[in-house]
């Protein structure tokens, strides 16, 4: 199993930065998380990404914003003629918060993006692909000749950015990108939401089948078909995700955190953590109380 905290170190940074990333081999993705904002923009590419319960197109000139702990999966069909290029700006969102403030609207926009739970966070740019391919070229060239932090390029790039974001997100929230956000849930994302309301509880796939009225070979084979990925996959990523959240935020002991996650036994539940964290849960609390 390959789906985790992924810790992003910025040392004594506020931000990482990763300009136009090129994979032309296999890129199956895996589930992960960070504790920092993530904002992903696909030069080249098709595939999916999966985030909150739902399967979006993987293709050039869209932009996706992953919130703190938010679990999400890549998954990028790749080959020589047709690579899976990003650029990716990782960014400590209270730091960026506290830059952006002399700039009402920008700052709204970005706190919204950061903290808000209800508020769209993938964007079609194709309209802006131009002038967005333009402002990681320079920001790329300055990162390239200073190789030291400079909070006023940074802040600049991120007011630029919200900005394209403003421009979408004003002219298409009431059009066509609204109503694709409205589509019919797919199988996978009926599956996925129904695991986010009953994760702690014992999932069978007969209970999944009973609930979407098919049956338990055809949602297994669907499943994988729209995600890449067994339903078991996405069960222990979230169970874990949340076990790494009470970890971190309660002093629960590992046998409550193991029962509320859906792992009522203690033994079954440490062995599973450490065989997806690569630590125990006692070691990763004592790690990771301070993020």
């Amino acid at each position: 199993m390959h789906f985790l905290f992924e810790p992003v170190r910025f040392d004594d940074k506020h931000q990482s930065w990763s300009g136009r990333t090129r994979s032309d081999k296999d890129y199956p993705g895996f589930y992960h998380w960070h504790q920092c904002t993530e904002i992903l923009f696909v030069h080249q590419g098709v595939g999916y990404i999966i985030v909150n319960q739902r399967t979006y197109e993987l293709r050039p000139g869209m932009l996706f914003v992953f919130q703190p702990f938010q679990l999400h999966k890549i998954f990028a069909d790749v080959a020589q003629d047709k690579p899976f290029e990003r650029t990716i700006l990782y960014v400590d969102p209270s730091q960026t918060e506290a830059a952006l403030r002399p700039f009402p609207k920008r700052h709204a926009l970005f706190h919204k993006l950061w903290k808000d739970q209800g508020i769209r966070t993938v964007f079609d740019m194709q309209e802006e692909t131009g002038r967005l391919e333009a402002i990681f070229e320079s920001y790329g060239l300055l990162d390239a000749r200073r190789r030291e932090y400079d909070q006023e390029e940074t802040t600049l790039l991120l007011l630029q950015l919200m900005g394209s974001i403003a421009s979408v997100r004003d002219e298409k929230e009431m059009q066509s990108s609204v109503h694709s956000l409205e589509r019919k849930p797919r199988y996978s994302e009926q599956m996925m939401q129904w695991i986010e309301a009953h994760y702690a509880e014992e999932v069978t796939l007969e209970k999944l089948a009973e609930q979407l009225h098919l049956s338990k070979y055809y949602i297994s084979r669907v499943f994988h078909e729209e995600t890449g990925s067994q339903i078991t996959e996405y069960l222990t990523a979230r169970r874990i995700k949340q076990a790494c959240r009470l970890l971190q935020t309660t002093v629960y002991s590992v046998e409550r955190i193991g029962m509320d996650v859906g792992y009522p036994n203690v033994s079954y539940f440490i062995n599973m953590f450490k065989r997806v964290v690569g630590t125990t849960p006692l070691k990763y609390r004592q790690r990771h109380m301070g993020l």
